[in-house]
């Protein structure tokens, strides 16, 4: 069996997986920056996390991988409700179970990450009566996390981001091309979309290499759907129904990972989501490094 180098030096590609050891424990850094734009009135807001990951158990069959935040730099009225949460869950362990080739399969102990979850949020709904906007995206964020699906989407975005390329093969100068659903951020049904993937970068002799991806939400849905939310929200006000009409809207999402392929270990990442809804724009950046 080729191991991820020499594979790389052969056929001129590379496949990412964790290749950990029993023990093995990372330092990980992470930026989070939301940025708000309301009829030009542009507002930012930058939080960071320092986060440690031990590989608990690694196996031919897989890794248990106990994820902490072990400390936080909350940015005042962070909109963020995640980063607010994740913020107030600084030193509760997130046990995660990784396939051999490291791929995200749960959150093992989601009965312990869930009562210290709820506990944070009712803390939060009480504290934001005076804040409708977080109120609502807290009471929102309680109803999710009742579901051990919803609570590994809200709450383990960063992690399962980190193993975001593991499981693959890649191969320079080709765009892997996927139709893919994504999610609808007024509600509703998911959009169409289009993702592309690729290899930008492989250099074996240093065992490097980029992979990028990029996603484009179906325009035409995504404006029927920001036009019936907007008639549900002002009962089909002909002024602000004319005024979404002419709006260009979008959805985009783009990634970047640099991997040490020879330890699996993702050097530097960021991901970016811009949305332009016409009545709000908005854009969230994730920069993610391993320091150690």
């Amino acid at each position: 069996m080729f191991t991820a180098f020499t594979y790389a030096q052969t056929v001129n590609a590379v496949t990412v997986t964790p290749r950990w050891k029993n023990k093995e424990a990372h330092t990980v850094k992470i930026r989070s920056t939301t940025t708000l734009n309301n009829n030009g009135d542009a507002q930012t807001y930058s939080s960071a996390f320092d986060t440690k990951f031990i590989v608990k158990e690694a196996t031919e069959t897989g890794y248990k991988v106990e994820w902490v935040y072990s400390n936080s730099k909350l940015a005042e009225n962070d909109p963020a409700a995640e980063n607010q949460i994740l913020a107030r869950l600084t030193g509760t362990k997130m046990l995660i179970k990784l396939s051999e080739a490291g791929r995200f399969i749960e959150l093992m102990n989601v009965d312990e990450v869930k009562a210290k979850s709820d506990k944070v949020l009712d803390e939060l709904i009480s504290n934001s009566a005076a804040n409708p906007t977080m109120n609502a995206q807290y009471k929102a964020a309680k109803q999710v996390i009742t579901s051990r699906q919803g609570l590994e989407i809200a709450l383990l975005k960063h992690i399962k981001f980190y193993n975001f390329s593991f499981g693959f093969n890649y191969k320079p100068d080709f765009v892997q091309t996927n139709n893919i659903k994504f999610p609808n951020p007024l509600g509703g049904q998911p959009f169409d979309a289009v993702e592309k993937v690729q290899l930008t970068k492989l250099d074996s002799k240093n065992s490097l290499c980029t992979i990028e991806t990029s996603k484009v939400i179906d325009g035409k849905n995504l404006k029927a759907s920001v036009l019936d939310y907007v008639k549900k929200a002002t009962n089909s006000n002909p002024e602000a129904i004319d005024q979404m009409n002419k709006a260009s809207m979008e959805i985009t999402e783009n990634t970047m990972q640099q991997i040490d392929f020879a330890k699996g270990i993702v050097q530097k990442s960021y991901f970016k989501r811009a949305m332009n809804l016409g009545f709000q724009n908005s854009t969230t950046l994730w920069e993610i490094e391993t320091l150690d």
